[in-house]
């Protein structure tokens, strides 16, 4: 045996979620390595101080981008893993998760960039859209236990 997918063949139709989980288990962390050029080099934020609200400085949005993807990640993590454990469609997980990834992909362009307003705009909806994957996820994953109890 070399891997878990070895010992229980039943996961490798969710390779492609765990590979999502592990894509953005790794943007995240590459994301908190980047705060510190991004935000503190030029002296816009300061370190253990409240972050100075300027959605025109990438310092801010640096620091918020990241934050975001901290808070979220375990969400969706969470989701996942408890929607492989249940066992429903591979194919309704996987897409989910992909679905999720490209949002949160999204997000990050346009907040790092600076696209649109900073509310109701197009990081608005790619927040939202990676958002619905992970409810729709959370659903999934409570409603295959639920008819595993049943």
């Amino acid at each position: 045996m070399n891997t878990l997918f070895d010992a229980v063949p039943y996961l490798t139709a969710y390779h492609t979620s765990f590979l999502v989980l592990a894509g953005l288990a790794l943007m995240t962390l590459i994301q908190n390595f980047a705060t510190a050029p991004l935000s503190f080099v030029h002296e816009e934020q300061v370190p253990g101080k409240p972050v100075r609200f300027d959605h025109s400085k990438l310092s801010f949005r640096a620091l918020r981008t990241y934050a975001n993807s901290a808070e979220t990640l375990p969400a969706f993590g969470w989701a996942l893993l408890t929607a492989i454990v249940a066992g429903p469609s591979p194919a309704l997980v996987n897409g989910l998760a992909i679905g999720y990834f490209i949002a949160r992909l999204a997000f990050w362009v346009i907040y790092y960039s600076g696209i649109g307003k900073p509310a109701g705009g197009p990081r608005t909806m790619a927040f939202v859209a990676g958002l619905l994957c992970n409810i729709a996820l959370a659903v999934v994953a409570i409603w295959s236990l639920a008819k595993i109890m049943i």
